[in-house]
């Protein structure tokens, strides 16, 4: 009984969102049908739109700085700044620290090599590979580390361009609400098919180009993170191969836990990036129904004319 209940709810819900799509309308008075409905509807002088793509372009946050909206603007600011300190600069920090450790190590597991095989008979030949072992132990973990800081690299720097491509859509849907409310009529069907066939189609059709650009910024975001981790998986997929042909049952038991852990994180992107496409056609629709919800034809009073001809006055009241 519970789950009927759930359908019919549901069902009723759908249907009484079509009939507000049906019973959406303009009252056909521009005057009325533009008027601001939006808090980021605000008067600017800054109307350039050839400077709203450029300013955003080379700028983060520029587009939002050059139509007056600091708040908006600064939080892209910070977070972008945050980024690209984080990519381009302490990564490669990191990037020269990993390089400074693998060459020592390196190069001490080549000096117990080239031992090896200059003196094979000396009674030390034990305790040398021994030594070797554990610098090829230590040298493969800070490859790892090496490795694992370039994939971790690799989902920063695609949300940062996320983040970016994000602030010059929004920047782009602040110029186009300050040219004036479209009145034409949106219908689900056709925002849910756009959104199924290319995902923010539907959002760009409703006009709501700030959700468009979030969500190209999150399927960005997980589609390279998801490619970056199942390079991993096939990193240490390698390292086990080797660790098993040289029978080393430590390092096959590290290479196996890698391989766990970084396979449940690219099955979690595969979750977002089918999360996000069921979003977009969810949202697109929904939208599209709802866009005329807050019109202020909504809440104006207009004149109503009865039938009457007044004989003395020669006019209809």
């Amino acid at each position: 009984m519970p789950k009927l209940l759930r359908y019919f709810s549901i069902t009723f819900l759908f249907a009484a969102l079509a009939f507000a799509q049906e019973m959406q309308h303009n009252t056909g008075v521009l005057a009325i049908d533009t008027l601001k409905r939006f808090d980021w509807d605000i008067e600017t002088k800054n109307n350039s739109l050839s400077m709203v793509h450029l300013t955003s372009l080379i700028f983060p946050g520029g587009g939002q700085f050059y139509t007056g909206h600091y708040v908006r603007g600064g939080f892209l600011l910070a977070f972008e700044g945050a980024l690209i300190y984080e990519t381009l600069y302490n990564k490669f920090g990191q990037n020269r620290e990993f390089n400074k450790n693998i060459r020592t190590y390196r190069d001490s597991v080549s000096f117990y090599q080239i031992l090896l095989d200059s003196f094979p008979g000396h009674p030390d030949t034990s305790a040398w590979q021994t030594r070797k072992k554990m610098q090829e132990r230590v040298l493969l973990k800070e490859q790892n580390k090496k490795k694992a800081s370039k994939d971790l690299w690799n989902s920063e720097f695609a949300w940062l361009a996320g983040l970016h491509i994000y602030g010059m859509f929004d920047a782009y849907g602040i110029w186009a609400n300050n040219q004036g409310h479209s009145t034409e009529t949106h219908y689900a069907t056709s925002a849910l098919w756009r959104a199924a066939l290319i995902p923010g189609w539907g959002q760009i059709y409703n006009h709501e180009y700030g959700k468009a650009g979030m969500l190209y910024m999150g399927l960005l975001g997980s589609a390279v993170s998801y490619y970056s981790r199942q390079k991993m998986v096939e990193y240490h997929l390698e390292n086990r191969r080797h660790a098993r042909w040289e029978e080393d049952t430590e390092g096959i038991a590290a290479s196996t836990e890698d391989i766990l852990f970084f396979r449940k994180k690219r099955n979690q992107y595969v979750w977002a990036i089918a999360l996000f496409y069921i979003y977009s056609m969810a949202d697109a629709a929904v939208d599209a129904m709802l866009h005329d919800f807050d019109s202020p034809a909504y809440f104006v009073m207009q004149p109503i004319f009865k039938g009457g001809l007044s004989a003395e006055a020669g006019v209809y009241f």
